[in-house]
């Protein structure tokens, strides 16, 4: 049950995150990022596809990784599992 509640919430979140991103000033990314961290440990597809955008995204990947580094530990964590290794 908190599983399925989790996913319906990290979802909700990232939907308002996504619409917030395209207003003028974009709140949206701390929604799309809270939402993030409710879907990664309950949604194995979720850290998958959040891994693909990084690795096609740059600019998604510089946010991300500045969003984790400022973030407190147990967040830290769970973004962290999204983190993409350069192909060099």
């Amino acid at each position: 049950m908190m599983r399925i509640l989790c996913r319906v919430i990290g979802s909700a979140l990232c939907f308002i995150g996504l619409i917030g991103m395209l207003t003028p000033i974009p709140f949206g990314l701390i929604f799309f990022v809270i939402g993030l961290l409710f879907l990664i440990p309950t949604t194995p597809s979720a850290v998958t596809a959040v891994q693909w955008a990084r690795r096609k995204v740059r600019l998604f990947d510089r946010t991300m990784s500045a969003v984790t580094n400022r973030m407190p530990y147990p967040y830290r964590r769970v973004l962290r599992k999204t983190e993409v290794t350069p192909d060099w």
